[in-house]
Parts: structure tokens; C-alpha cells; sequence
């Protein structure tokens, strides 16, 4: 069998075999980086109780949420054209583009910062539904800007296919410092919700320096001042992405923030838990999209549409045949898998069912969203991700005074499920195909 695997991979051209790579050292980087995002719902729920880690994925969303709001659309656009200008060997491009991501996403975010320990200091604990002192909050806040500043790198890295520096910069080496930091916390039991914010911001800070050196030095960034054309596109995309990511990560992260308005620390424990669990199962379509999106950009920059057709056909293959497992372990067995996190989070195993329907939709539909956005369709996406986070909202807000934490699932399911389904739409409509077969 081994010998039959190597002829066919010896038949195979140079750039097929350099995609292979690729997809080996993404798929292997992603394991890890669900398997460490796993082990920290495990160690937060394990070490601490369903209160402290409510609180605490609470604080970890908001960050989430206004580090993805801060880069301002970058995040997407980034990606798309330095791929262009990395298939062009234009480092000079590559350069400019990432220095006005960087600059404008951070400027944004330190003014988000202090916005927002302004605010925290005149409201108190009302701001963000946790009992946190202004100072912590302004220390604790500077985890948004180390993470901003990481992401960035990761989606530069990712344009020129250095997927494993990518991966660990994106999420996986919060992840990794984090379950380390925390273990130690717990061996010398000083686990409290304080410690573990400051382990989140140590975690960041790591990861945004190594992440730094490793852009810099990737030979595809320029520190000479060589004269370049300023990239509108990239500016006018980031500002088309930008709403539509804000809408997007309601779904993921904000829903979160707002159903801790309505429910109890413990329900918002349990609710946390059993989300981080579900995006094991998207862990598989972000990473196919991780090698397949600057590919779809190059593509269909190129006019190769039925090469964009069949990289998205397979990139959907690949999205069923690894996702068939955590799906029935996620419907099926839901509660033995959230009695991992302790007995107390065994009752969220209804939540983490409901939430992993809305997960089998999003990778069912394949790479949709990053098919339009790739292909100059921001705009489209934008129109729906606005509709459909409108919806999950209005959801959220309704089902979780009705029916409680349940309520708060189903409404992110649904608003999941909606994006991906017009999505899918608006790809056979304007793309002449469906990434699905």
C-alpha cells in the first residue's frame, strides 16, 4: 500500500506535490490546534467550576470579538492580496500591504482600548456582566492588540504558504501557552479567574513576538522604502469585509457576550464549553480554507474558473470526509463528550448537539463565503452576513429570555446555518457553479 502511495505521489507534478505538502502540514497543524483549544475547555473547566469558566470564556469572546473587529477587514483582504502579489514575487506589495493593515488595525484597537476603559471606569462591572477592577480591565485589555497583531501575521504568512507559522499564530499558540500556564496555576492552586486573564495576556504577548520574527524573516517582507503603488483595493475590500466580519463573529463570538446578559454564570459555562467543543468541527472547513482561500483568489484572478470549480468540488469532499466523525460524536454521544469537561457540564450535552447541527451545515455548504469573498464578491457577503447576524441576533436576544440556555444555542445554530445557505446561493449565482458534489 505504502509503495503504491509513493509512485502515485511520484507521478505527481511539482505543484501538485507542493499542495500535498501543504495539506499535510495543515492538516496536522489543525489537529493540534483543536486538540490544544480542547484541552484548554477541559483544563478551564476541570481546574476551576462552570462559574470561573463562564466568566472566563466570557472575558476570552469579547477579546475575540474586538481583536477580529479591530483589524477592520484586514484579516480577509490581507490574505487575498498578498497572495496575488506572492504569485506576482512582488515583496515590496506584500509590504505595503501588510504595514497599512498593521498601522490602521492597531491604531483601532488601542482607541478601542481606551474607549473602552473609559467606559469600564465610569460603569464598573456593568460593562461587560463580570466583577473585574478598571485597572485589571485596562492590563487585561491589552491582550487585543497582541492578538490583532498576531492574526495579522498569521494571514501574512498564510498568503505565502507558510502554513505551519500561520496556524500557531492564528490560534494555536494562545492555545498552547495557555493550557501551559494554566496547568502551572493549578499545580501551585492559585487558579482564579485574575491569574488566568494574566496567563491569557503572557500567552498573547508570546505568540505576537515569535509570530513578528517569523513574518520578518520569511524573506518576503522588505524593510526598504522602495516606491510602491499604494493598494486601493485592498483598502476598499478591507472596508466591504469589515462590517460583514462583525456580523460574521456575532455568530461565533458575540453571541456569547450577549446571551451572558440572560444567563447565569454557570448556564454561560456550560454554554461555552459546548461551543468551543462544536468548533472542533469547524476546525475542518477553516483548515481546508486555510490552503484552498489564497488559491481561490489566484484562480479567479487568473480566469480559471473550472480549475476555481474543481480546487472548491474537492476542498467540499474533503470537508465531509473529515468532519463525519466529530459530527456523530458531537450528536450522537454529546453528553459522554461533555462529561470530559466533569459531571457538572454533562447537561450541556443537548447544547452541544444543537450546536454541532449548525456546525454540519456550515461544512456541508463547503468554502462558500471565502469562494465570494476571494472572487471581488465582498459586498455580497457583507448584505449577507449583516442579514443573517441581524437574525441571530434578534433570536438571541428572544430565545434566551424564553427558553433559557437551549434558546441561546438554537439562535446560533440558526443564524449559522442561514449564512452558509445564502452563501451557497450567491456562489451558484454569480460563480456559475456549486462547490458541492
Amino acid at each position: 500500500m505504502l509503495s503504491a502511495l509513493n509512485q502515485k505521489l511520484s507521478g505527481l507534478s511539482h505543484e501538485k506535490k507542493k499542495l500535498v505538502s501543504i495539506g499535510v502540514q495543515t492538516g496536522i497543524m489543525r489537529i493540534l490546534s483543536a486538540l490544544f483549544a480542547f484541552i484548554l475547555t477541559i483544563a478551564v473547566a476541570r481546574f476551576s467550576d462552570a462559574t470561573v469558566a463562564g466568566q472566563f470564556f466570557y472575558l476570552f469572546n469579547v477579546v475575540s470579538f474586538v481583536a477580529i473587529v479591530s483589524q477592520l477587514g484586514f484579516n480577509v483582504s490581507l490574505v487575498k492580496y498578498n497572495a496575488i502579489a506572492f504569485s506576482q514575487n512582488s515583496i515590496q506589495q506584500q509590504s505595503e500591504n501588510y504595514t497599512i493593515s498593521v498601522q490602521r488595525s492597531l491604531a483601532f484597537s488601542f482607541s478601542l482600548c481606551i474607549l473602552a476603559f473609559i467606559v469600564q471606569f465610569a460603569f464598573g462591572a456593568s460593562l461587560i456582566n463580570v466583577n473585574i477592577t478598571p485597572s485589571l480591565f485596562a492590563l487585561f485589555s491589552l491582550t487585543i492588540p497582541l492578538i490583532v497583531l498576531a492574526q495579522l501575521n498569521s494571514y501574512a504568512l498564510q498568503a505565502i504558504r507558510h502554513v505551519t507559522p500561520a496556524i500557531f499564530a492564528l490560534q494555536m499558540g494562545v492555545s498552547c501557552f495557555l493550557v501551559l500556564f494554566i496547568t502551572i496555576l493549578h499545580f501551585f492552586e492559585i487558579i482564579s479567574l485574575i491569574s488566568m486573564l494574566l496567563a491569557l495576556l503572557l500567552s498573547a504577548s508570546l505568540v505576537a513576538l515569535i509570530s513578528t520574527i517569523q513574518w520578518l524573516r520569511s524573506g518576503q517582507y522588505s524593510t526598504v522604502p522602495l516606491p510602491v503603488a499604494h493598494n486601493a483595493e485592498l483598502t476598499d475590500s478591507a472596508k466591504q469585509v469589515w462590517i460583514g466580519n462583525i456580523f460574521t463573529n456575532v455568530i461565533q463570538w458575540g453571541s456569547l457576550i450577549i446571551a451572558g446578559f440572560y444567563l447565569t454564570d454557570s448556564d454561560l459555562g456550560l454554554l461555552a464549553a459546548a461551543q468551543r467543543t462544536s468548533l472542533l468541527i469547524g476546525f475542518v472547513l477553516i483548515s481546508v480554507n486555510f490552503i484552498v482561500a489564497p488559491m481561490f483568489a489566484s484562480l479567479y484572478q487568473q480566469g480559471e474558473m473550472k480549475k476555481l470549480k474543481k480546487l472548491s468540488t474537492n476542498a467540499f469532499r474533503l470537508n465531509i470526509s473529515l468532519s463525519l466523525i466529530p459530527v456523530i460524536a458531537c450528536t450522537l454521544y454529546s453528553q459522554e463528550v461533555m462529561t470530559l469537561f466533569g459531571a457538572e457540564f454533562e447537561s450541556a450535552g443537548i447544547l452541544l448537539a444543537i450546536l454541532a447541527l449548525g456546525q454540519l451545515v456550515n461544512v456541508a455548504t463547503g468554502s462558500v463565503g471565502f469562494l465570494l469573498l476571494m472572487s471581488g464578491y465582498e459586498k455580497t457577503m457583507k448584505y449577507i452576513t449583516i442579514a443573517s447576524g441581524s437574525i441571530a441576533i434578534i433570536l438571541l436576544l428572544a430565545l434566551s429570555q424564553m427558553y433559557g440556555v437551549i434558546g441561546a444555542a438554537s439562535s446560533i445554530a440558526i443564524g449559522m446555518a442561514i449564512q452558509n445557505l445564502a452563501a451557497l446561493y450567491y456562489v451558484k449565482r454569480y460563480l456559475g457553479f456549486v462547490p458541492i458534489g
